[in-house]
């Protein structure tokens, strides 16, 4: 699961065990524990609809075929993608190594931030 700040383009990633609507929803609540979280933009799939149902955040689900309505979270997926294909599975990843993954595009060089 991976969520992107709007604004500065931070990106938090989890590895989770599946796409249930009970894991993600628990996976947000220990993430709102920790970051100060106050919207969530998710698309209509059914692992998000029990978001709707968290206390103190903004949830809003974009249109179907729309992901440009959340586009920072695409690309976030998309530069992941470099280290982890399409098709390669996340079993044999340690937690350890996806953090890292996620930590070196979180401190890559960006136009956002006059680089």
């Amino acid at each position: 699961m991976t969520l992107v700040e709007r604004q500065t383009r931070f990106a938090i990633a989890v590895k989770l065990a599946d796409k249930q609507a009970r894991t993600i929803n628990s996976a947000v609540k220990k993430l709102l524990t920790q970051y100060p979280i106050s919207s969530i933009t998710a698309d209509n799939g059914s692992e998000f609809s029990l978001l709707s149902d968290l206390k103190g955040i903004n949830v809003y689900f974009a249109h179907p075929y729309s992901s440009h309505e959340k586009g920072s979270n695409e690309n976030f997926n998309g530069l992941l993608r470099e280290f982890l294909p399409k098709g390669v599975s996340l079993n044999f990843l340690t937690t350890a190594e996806f953090n890292l993954y996620v930590s070196v595009i979180n401190n890559r060089s960006r136009r956002l931030h006059q680089y």
